[in-house]
């Protein structure tokens, strides 16, 4: 037996007799990430496997040098990747084990809106996973968690009520869910108002049928309805009333979004009756709403042919609105080219699969008509571009170089701004989360900001700052002799995402992407290097046997003698 010296920053040291450690077995550790989060002494990290790349037959990806595959190690996980801290190999593990209920209960105890993020998170996990880098394509990971979506039956378990603080959130869609959610979790009575007639913010109100269903929306909000976050639309807010919610509740957060679209005033006659914001189009297009139509200003464009200004998801997305409301044409026009254009590359492959035409490197000189009618635009060559840390963007033009393009229409997409009322985040009484407090601004990087308010929150009241294990990790290298060799792991089929026939995308609104099947979800599953596992200090355990007890898989932790 050993007696060890324990500390944890912040507490007070302690000894304890130890006769016990824990220990991993690695060929059964699904690297979940459940024991690191939960070691009261933080005596578990994660270890990312060697995977050798030196051979020019072994993959179809470019050998690598010894010293790159040591560098390139611990540089990128699939764990580390989620603005949300879900470990995909985990769930994965899971699931390829038959264990989906528990698959998908890790994905969310984590995640307040699963169904959405199956439909429309951007997986910047997929981008970082090894096996797209080293051996062929990356994981389906955003595939599997729908198949789990879809498959997988849970009901969220009631808030607990453990403070008298009340807590106010501004906006409903997926930062001020998210608020919620995580604030009613730490014990605390909280209310959600918005005002539109329906929450989700802008999953319900910019993002086409046709990317997210409005039924994975409404299934989400009402698991956390039914678990007891409080939820009131139509409430219109205005200053007097945000101060009302300041004296009669302990502290607010604003997630009220950016609902208004950018327009481009510094082009004459910006605002003709055919020339919409994205916003505004696509509320109509959504709800049939006209709430931020201007005088005069119909959203007919079947049969006619438009142009969408912008380079990014919203671009994208309100190109491929337009041709499915019978647009006869769609051009996407923008001031980046190539790798530069912001939007996602599947979601332009998508779009032009569709139809959708691009004019890349070009910026709007004029609106062209008469008697306020648009009868085309004038764009005029980029010739530097530059966008700062700050997200401001210049850029120059070859005024000789014009391009006209005919148009009945025209879609701004260049961005969204906020409503000037809110008061300022103090990070005391008034925090801010989602698009509002700038940064990232899509739907996984939004519910990780209303995470991150609602700790600032807890600590604010508390006076306390809570671990939060489930981010912020760092990775260390395995052991050598755990590596593994991309040759061995390499003949399993891969499927590609199944989606509707192109030709009959643009007839309806329906997903485009269509779910696994339980064989192709297991078959992808299979595909998993898992490049990492638990790594247990000995020096650190104190052999209390929390990660055994806690762990899902079952049969990869033991204690053993000292």
């Amino acid at each position: 037996m050993t007696t060890i010296r324990v500390q944890r920053e912040g507490t007070q040291e302690f000894t304890l007799d130890r006769g016990y450690v824990a220990k991993v077995n690695t060929s059964r550790c699904i690297n979940c990430g459940t024991c690191r989060e939960n070691c009261p002494v933080g005596a578990i990290t994660e270890a990312q496997r060697w995977i050798c790349r030196v051979c020019p037959e072994c993959t179809d990806q470019p050998v690598m040098r010894l010293q790159d595959i040591d560098d390139f190690c611990t540089k990128q996980s699939c764990t580390t990747a989620c603005p949300l801290g879900i470990s995909p190999q985990g769930y994965i593990g899971l699931a390829r084990n038959g264990k989906e209920d528990a698959a998908y209960r890790m994905i969310w105890e984590k995640n307040p809106l699963p169904a959405v993020c199956s439909h429309i998170c951007h997986h910047p996990c997929e981008q970082v996973c090894k096996r797209g880098v080293l051996v062929d394509d990356p994981m389906a990971i955003r595939g599997i968690k729908r198949y789990l979506d879809a498959n997988v039956e849970y009901t969220r378990p009631a808030y607990p009520r453990l403070h008298d603080e009340r807590i106010a959130v501004i906006g409903a869609g997926p930062a001020g869910l998210s608020a919620g959610h995580f604030l009613s979790s730490l014990g605390y009575e909280v209310t959600v108002f918005d005002a539109n007639n329906e929450p989700g913010g802008m999953l319900v109100r910019a993002i086409p049928e046709f990317r997210l269903p409005r039924e994975e929306i409404r299934k989400d909000i009402q698991k956390l309805a039914e678990a007891g976050l409080d939820i009131q639309c139509g409430v219109r807010l205005g200053k007097a009333q945000i101060k009302e919610l300041r004296d009669e509740y302990d502290a607010i957060v604003v997630a009220a979004g950016t609902p208004h679209g950018k327009e481009i005033t510094w082009v004459p006659k910006w605002n003709y009756d055919a020339v919409y914001t994205a916003i505004q189009f696509m509320d109509f297009a959504n709800n049939d709403q006209n709430t931020y139509r201007m005088p005069h200003q119909n959203f007919v464009v079947e049969g006619k042919e438009g142009v969408v200004i912008g380079g990014g998801s919203v671009a994208m997305d309100t190109a491929r609105t337009a041709l499915r409301l019978g647009a006869k044409k769609v051009t996407v026009v923008c001031l980046e080219e190539g790798e530069y254009v912001p939007a996602h590359k599947w979601e332009k492959d998508e779009a032009a699969e569709e139809g959708v035409e691009f004019l890349e490197g070009y910026s709007p000189k004029a609106y062209c008509g008469r008697v306020n009618t648009l009868e085309g635009i004038d764009f005029v060559k980029v010739t530097d571009y530059a966008k700062d840390e700050n997200g401001k963007i210049t850029f120059n033009t070859d005024d000789s170089d014009v391009r006209h393009i005919p148009t009945d229409f025209c879609i701004v997409a260049i961005g969204q701004y906020a409503d000037p009322i809110y008061p300022e985040a103090d990070g005391k009484t008034v925090f801010w989360a989602g698009d509002i407090a700038g940064g990232a601004c899509s739907v996984i990087d939004a519910l990780a900001s209303g995470r991150k308010a609602a700790f600032a929150v807890d600590s604010a009241i508390q006076e306390r700052t809570l671990r939060n294990a489930e981010t912020g990790h760092s990775l260390v290298a395995a052991p050598r002799e755990e590596k593994i060799y991309p040759c061995n792991r390499r003949k399993i089929l891969h499927h590609e995402r199944p989606m509707q026939e192109v030709g009959d995308r643009l007839k309806n609104f329906d997903d485009v992407e269509l779910t696994y099947t339980k064989k192709q979800a297991y078959q992808e599953e299979l595909r998993c290097l898992g490049c990492g596992y638990a790594m247990i200090d000995t020096d650190k355990c104190i052999g209390c046997g929390m990660c055994q007890k806690l762990c899902p898989q079952g049969d990869v932790i033991s204690m053993v003698k000292k």
